[in-house]
């Protein structure tokens, strides 16, 4: 008779893999072959994070972080495959506590098998000796405020398919050209956050080594206007099925006969940042999207969060000659988005499943009747800001999700002021709607892409 203590090792890893975490420590309570399968689940992604912050004290009287729990068990860190470190906490101001850098240094060196590392806070260095020789290491997202030699010590990792430089120094940026050579036959997502280095001389140099690129995200760099950055994606970078740039301020007016347009034909995910608010930005706007007609997903963060979206820009993401478009996700962020323009995207872009955007709480109903086209819609973000307006601003309560889910037919999900609710079909009162708390993950980009729509290959 088969029980589930007597289940292959691989088939409990198998079914553990679909538990969450929290859950997870209460089923590996249960038996020791249960603990034996979950262990590997719970291993596999080891996070840190401002919650942890608060209640770390190595002395005692707290928790203890979970790489000193690797460092003192290595048994346990050969399950390890992705560390995200958010936050690192200070013993005194600015200076982060020794005993949770030296814990993590010796962790680092234990997990053999490590695949992913990101790290928010600016401790690298203190971190780099244990990342070498990770020949697994395939997705690494840094602060990269680094020295020549720190810079040295990171280009001998060359296994990376994923590269996320965040704030990278000046010699980190200059560097780039000699560490894409040893990467050009693995790296297909590379991101640069806010940098004032990058430029089209280093665009131009860049991009014909990494002739498996896929993914590019150039975001916040001042020297590399989004003119610069789509004319060299375009001629180098053919291929790429996800784009994000800036749209500054400072970039010359476009001519009316030399409009920028993006001439990528795999692009499925694009973001824009828009700084500028002028008008001459929704004429640029709107020569950037009108070729684009096979977008997976499209992002839109804007820099007024008062400012009405403009008129141009909607018709482009629902073209008036087209019946549906094939876009899966939209966000747009950081704007304002009256009722009568949720009404045109919903009745355009029918097969959304993704929509992320502010709320309007106070209208509700008619936000609701806006978008209960949107038959495949499973999924609604609120995008607004509770503190970019003065005074309390209203939140979502339990009867408002109730009827946005029932007048949307596979609306499952909403997430609004901290918390997420999902809804679950009841036989006697239609939904049945429950609150949990949500917060987004600290390190991960508004412009990247959600797990459900990764288009590298």
């Amino acid at each position: 008779m088969v029980t589930a203590d007597n289940l292959n090792l691989d088939v409990l890893e198998l079914i553990f893999a679909f538990i969450p975490g929290n859950d997870l420590v209460a089923v590996s309570s249960v038996s020791k072959s249960f603990l034996a399968g979950v262990i590997p689940c719970l291993y596999a992604k080891v996070s840190f994070t401002a919650k942890h912050v608060k209640r770390y004290r190595p002395e005692g009287g707290g928790i203890m972080s979970p790489f000193l729990t690797l460092r003192n068990h290595p048994d346990l860190a050969v399950h390890v495959r992705q560390i995200d470190i958010h936050c690192a906490p200070f013993i005194a101001a600015g200076q982060v506590h020794p005993k949770f850098l030296s814990e993590t240094a010796d962790a680092l060196k234990v997990c053999k098998n490590l695949t992913s590392f990101v790290c928010g806070p600016r401790i690298l260095p203190a971190l780099l000796g244990s990342l070498q020789g990770k020949e697994r290491l395939q997705d690494l997202h840094i602060y990269a405020a680094l020295t020549t030699t720190q810079g040295e010590m990171l280009q001998k990792i060359t296994t990376l398919r994923s590269l996320t430089l965040d704030y990278p120094t000046w010699n980190i940026v200059d560097s780039l050209t000699r560490w894409a050579q040893p990467l050009q036959r693995t790296l297909s997502h590379l991101t640069i956050f806010m940098s004032q280095e990058v430029n089209d001389i280093l665009l131009e140099a860049l991009l014909p080594l990494l002739p498996r690129l896929r993914g590019l995200h150039l975001i916040g760099c001042p020297k590399a206007p989004h003119t610069v950055v789509i004319k060299a994606a375009t001629t180098h970078t053919p291929s790429l099925k996800e784009f994000s740039f800036t749209i500054f301020e400072n970039t010359p007016p476009p001519s009316l006969f030399c409009l920028p347009t993006i001439t990528l034909p795999s692009l499925q995910h694009l973001a824009i940042d828009v700084r500028p608010t002028s008008d001459a930005t929704a004429m640029t706007m709107s020569s950037l999207l009108v070729s684009l007609t096979s977008l997976s997903t499209l992002v839109l963060k804007f820099a007024d969060r008062q400012l009405p979206i403009w008129n141009s820009v909607i018709d482009l993401i629902a073209p008036p000659s087209a019946v549906t478009v094939p876009l899966k996700r939209l966000a747009l962020m950081d704007c304002a988005v009256p009722i009568d323009m949720v009404g045109k995207l919903s009745s355009k872009c029918k097969d959304l499943e993704m929509l992320e955007l502010p709320l309007p709480i106070k209208e509700i109903q008619a936000f609701t009747a806006a978008i209960s086209s949107l038959k495949e819609l499973h999924t609604l973000t609120d995008v607004g800001d509770a503190h970019a307006s003065h005074g309390p601003r209203a939140t979502l309560a339990r009867n408002d999700v109730r009827y946005m889910m029932r007048a949307c037919v596979n609306l499952r999900t909403i997430v609004s002021d901290g918390r997420m609710w999902t809804g679950r079909p009841d036989c006697f009162i239609g939904i049945t709607v429950t609150p949990q708390r949500y917060k987004a993950n600290a390190t991960q980009h508004w412009f990247s892409t959600s797990k459900e729509y990764s288009y590298l290959s």
